[in-house]
């Protein structure tokens, strides 16, 4: 409903104007004579209502397989050849590339040698133990017999005491070849391990795929050596099905609360403007990412200026978001502009967001509100009866695009709060 009335201004009041906004909005022309000059008054509000509030939240993130594996050289050794190179396909068990196997088979055929060696070392102390056997079995024989003759006189004891000295060390004999039979089993096993560890090693020289997937780096050449002494080579990273990726976005702390499993995302990348994507968000991990932050200030002190060097650690919590690629447009690597729903509310006093960043001309100000500076929720809207700007004191809570819930405050739905007001002449 259009009002229109005269009223003499202030030179100030003449000269304010305010950037015009609206919401639903409605103008109260007025017109007004001041300085001689006639000037109306444009008045725009925006009802305040009852309905859902929800946050958005933008952040960017990076593309990336839902899995990527690393495929490095366990062992040292000169490329000799390479089967697949950048976006092949590959699935587990294919053979990815070679090394020359060349001193790897000489330390095989070595170790097998070794073995060969090891082996006839236990047969022959196993031969050592069957003759200490027989010896034990003849000189427990003979004592027998010494022990039979001495009870009937037939001997003397010199010789019985001869024949059990003959039974005791034919038993020590037997003791010390059991033990070396131990010592070349033992032996033929630690060279069976090698046998088998240098065979393993031949084996590495054939580097397959641990994973069905996709080739998305190739980090060697053919005739180029790896040494893998210290730290195995990556030769080559392979992701998985690209028709499902992820999204890795880190979601500030302030905007984390109502965000979780299950939420609907939507995303845009550079590389498609004028495309929207969208995904699901799979998971919020707990483990904080600090990032720090450095601001250094200068003061001068006299002639000598002093700088104060403030760090602040920003918190952020990584977020999963996994997309459908079904056509594989998506790749690793790209940034995304990625839209979350942050906390809702699924009904709350809404205050157009507009209103609270309106402030009228001192002289059309109808009362004043004093506010606790300490207090950054509490806020101040106007509304106008026709003549002057009328201040309502609100709290206010959780904000979208559009509107601003009111916490605390005497505010109705319907209610109409001043967005903007414009003199013209």
């Amino acid at each position: 409903m259009a009002l229109s009335w005269t009223r003499r201004l202030t030179s100030p009041a003449a000269k304010w104007i305010a950037a015009v906004a609206a919401i639903g909005a409605v103008t109260a022309p007025l017109t007004l004579r001041a300085l001689h000059h006639e000037h109306r008054l444009h008045v725009a509000t925006a009802q305040v209502t009852d309905g859902p509030i929800v946050r958005r939240i933008t952040a960017t993130g990076t593309l990336q397989a839902v899995a990527t594996v690393q495929v490095g050289a366990q062992v040292s050794g000169t490329i000799q050849s390479l089967r697949v190179d950048y976006n092949a396909i590959v699935h587990r068990g294919e053979v990815l590339a070679t090394l020359d196997p060349a001193l790897l088979q000489t330390s095989l055929d070595q170790a097998n040698a070794a073995l060969a060696e090891a082996h006839a070392s236990e047969a022959q102390a196993a031969a050592t133990r069957d003759a200490a056997q027989t010896a034990v079995v003849d000189a427990q024989t003979k004592l027998t017999r010494a022990e039979q003759l001495a009870a009937r006189s037939i001997i003397a004891a010199a010789d019985l005491d001869s024949a059990r000295i003959a039974f005791a060390s034919a038993r020590a004999d037997l003791q010390s070849s059991e033990s070396q039979l131990e010592i070349a089993r033992a032996s033929a096993r630690q060279a069976q391990a090698a046998v088998d560890q240098a065979a393993i090693n031949v084996q590495r020289t054939v580097i397959t795929a641990p994973i069905d997937g996709i080739v998305v780096s190739r980090n060697v050449d053919v005739g180029q050596t790896v040494a893998s002494a210290v730290q195995a080579p990556v030769l080559f990273a392979l992701a998985t099905d690209l028709r499902r990726i992820q999204v890795e976005v880190d979601v500030d702390e302030s905007d984390i609360a109502g965000i979780g499993p299950g939420e609907d995302v939507s995303f845009q990348v550079e590389s498609f403007p004028n495309d929207v994507f969208t995904g699901t968000v799979s998971a919020v991990r707990l483990q904080p990412v600090a990032e720090q932050t450095t601001t250094a200030t200068t003061v001068a002190a006299g002639s000598t200026p002093s700088t104060t060097t403030a760090v602040a650690s920003v918190i952020s919590y990584a977020t999963i978001v996994d997309v459908d690629n079904p056509d594989e447009k998506l790749r690793p690597g790209m940034t995304a502009t990625v839209t979350l729903r942050g906390a809702r509310r699924e009904r709350a006093v809404r205050i157009p967001t507009s209103a609270l960043s309106f402030r009228p001309p001192a002289d059309l100000v109808g009362g004043a509100i004093a506010l606790d500076a300490a207090d950054a929720a509490r806020r101040v809207v106007w509304e106008y009866d026709g003549r002057r700007f009328i201040p309502e004191a609100v709290r206010v809570g959780l904000a979208d695009d559009r509107w601003t819930e009111m916490v605390d405050g005497v505010l109705h739905d319907g209610d109409a709060l001043v967005t903007s007001a414009t003199v013209l002449p």
